[in-house]
C-alpha cells in the first residue's frame, strides 16, 4: 500500500466530500423543491372537494402574527416621514404589523405508517432507478431515525404564502 502524508489524507478527504455532500445537498434541494409542487397538488384537491379519510390528516390555517417592521422599511418610512429625529426612526422601527402566513397541516392519523412504496417513489422522483431507491432508502431512514426525524405521526407543516 501507498504510504500517504498527512497532508494527502486530508486533500482526498476534501475531494470525496466535496463530491459527496454536492450530491447530498442536490438532492435535498430538489426535494425541498418538490415539497412545494406537492402541497399546491394537495391544495388543489382539498379545493375541489376531496376529503381526508381516516388514515390521515390535511387542513389549511392561516396564523396572524404580529412581526416587526425590518431597519430597511423603517429608515425608508422615516425618510418619507420627518428629518433628522433618532427618537422617531426608533419609534417607527419598533412599530409592528401584522404578518398572515397560509400553512399547510398534514400527518399521519396514530396506527397507520407509510409503506415502502411510499419512500421508493419519492427517491424515484429524485431520479434514482427502482432498485438503488429500494436499496437505499431504509439506510436514509436509518439516519433520520438516528437524528430523531423520523417520526411519522409527527404533526408536519409547510409554508403556502405570506403576506
Amino acid at each position: 500500500m501507498v504510504e500517504r502524508s498527512e497532508l494527502e489524507n486530508r486533500v482526498r478527504r476534501l475531494i470525496a466530500a466535496d463530491i459527496t455532500y454536492r450530491v447530498l445537498k442536490n438532492l435535498g434541494d430538489k426535494g425541498v423543491r418538490r415539497l412545494d409542487k406537492r402541497a399546491a397538488e394537495i391544495v388543489n384537491l382539498l379545493d375541489a372537494g376531496e376529503e381526508p379519510n381516516n388514515r390521515f390528516y390535511v387542513r389549511i390555517e392561516k396564523i396572524e402574527e404580529e412581526k416587526a417592521k425590518t431597519m430597511r422599511e423603517g429608515i425608508d418610512a422615516f425618510k418619507k416621514r420627518y428629518s433628522g429625529y433618532g427618537k422617531i426612526l426608533e419609534g417607527l422601527i419598533a412599530e409592528k404589523r401584522m404578518k398572515k402566513n397560509k400553512n399547510l397541516v398534514y400527518g399521519l392519523n396514530e396506527g397507520y405508517n407509510l409503506s415502502e412504496e411510499d419512500y421508493v417513489q419519492i427517491m424515484i422522483d429524485l431520479d434514482f432507478e427502482r432498485r438503488e431507491a429500494s436499496a437505499i432508502y431504509p439506510h436514509i431512514l436509518a439516519i433520520s431515525k438516528r437524528l430523531e426525524r423520523a417520526n411519522e405521526q409527527s404533526e408536519r407543516t409547510i409554508l403556502l404564502s405570506r403576506s
